[in-house]
């Protein structure tokens, strides 16, 4: 099966894991993982229905997801392909009945993101990134620099602690969305100007990478360096804090934050 083929066929499998959540979402099954962080039954669950897919469909490719999966010998980095799960980003707003939730996959080829989909079950929004440079939401091709939203505030998504960790400058409106991913995609797609990434793991942005370069904008960290996925399949290292933003507006965006 080609990559695009799987796509096709792997954006349906996302979409009705995401529905599926969505009709679960008031008796989730939520307990804590041993570092304190919540897991429902629903992350398990989707994360394996999309693991056994994926094994079927690419056996020689490997996986790494959130919730324990970890296919592939050796440095992840140095596999062709490299499928990267987050089967609920927003565990905590999902757990919450909250609207900020979304499913993600990403698709590595030798360390670089080249694909990924995004689906959002309560705003009904479908992300996707195609290896052949395509971004879209809901089948309309988008851009970083392209707002439908320009008779409307202007708004900069933040992480839920930033209170605790950053001073924002920032003139427009600041909001947190739920879910680190779908703050990139909302830079992605121009409805939000930038985004402010606090530190996570690697599943919390590789859905949306693809997307984010695909559509213009691009992810770096607070040293105006940008980011490089590869090191990061190593789940040992998580990510520094980062900013996404349409390519040639890092510093706008980072001249507005101070750190703590």
């Amino acid at each position: 099966m080609t990559i695009s083929s799987a796509l096709t066929d792997l954006t349906q499998l996302v979409t009705a894991c995401g529905d599926d959540a969505k009709a679960q979402r008031h008796d989730p099954g939520l307990t804590r993982k041993p570092d304190g962080s919540l897991v429902t039954r629903m992350d398990q669950a989707i994360e394996q229905r999309l693991v056994s897919y994926l094994r079927n469909t690419h056996p020689t490719h490997a996986i790494l997801g959130e919730e324990g999966t970890r296919i592939g010998t050796g440095d992840l980095a140095q596999h062709e392909y490299v499928w990267v799960i987050d089967p609920i980003d927003g565990t905590s707003a999902y757990a919450s009945t909250l609207t900020g939730w979304c499913v993600g996959v990403g698709l590595v080829h030798y360390g670089r993101p080249v694909a990924g989909i995004v689906y959002a079950p309560m705003s009904d929004d479908l992300f996707v990134a195609t290896p052949d440079g395509g971004a879209y939401r809901n089948g309309t091709r988008i851009h970083a620099t392209n707002s439908r939203n320009t008779e409307l505030d202007p708004w900069m998504a933040v992480p839920s602690n930033c209170h605790r960790r950053y001073h924002i400058s920032y003139k427009g409106r600041i909001r947190t969305t739920g879910a680190t991913i779908l703050s990139l995609c909302y830079v992605a797609t121009g409805i939000a100007t930038a985004a402010l990434v606090g530190r996570c793991m690697v599943w919390d942005i590789a859905p949306a990478m693809a997307l984010l370069r695909n559509a213009g904008a691009e992810l770096w960290d607070l040293n105006a360096q940008v980011i490089d996925i590869a090191p990061l399949l190593d789940i040992s290292r998580g990510t520094p804090a980062m900013l996404a933003a349409p390519i040639a507006q890092y510093d706008t965006f980072r001249n507005v934050i101070t750190i703590g």
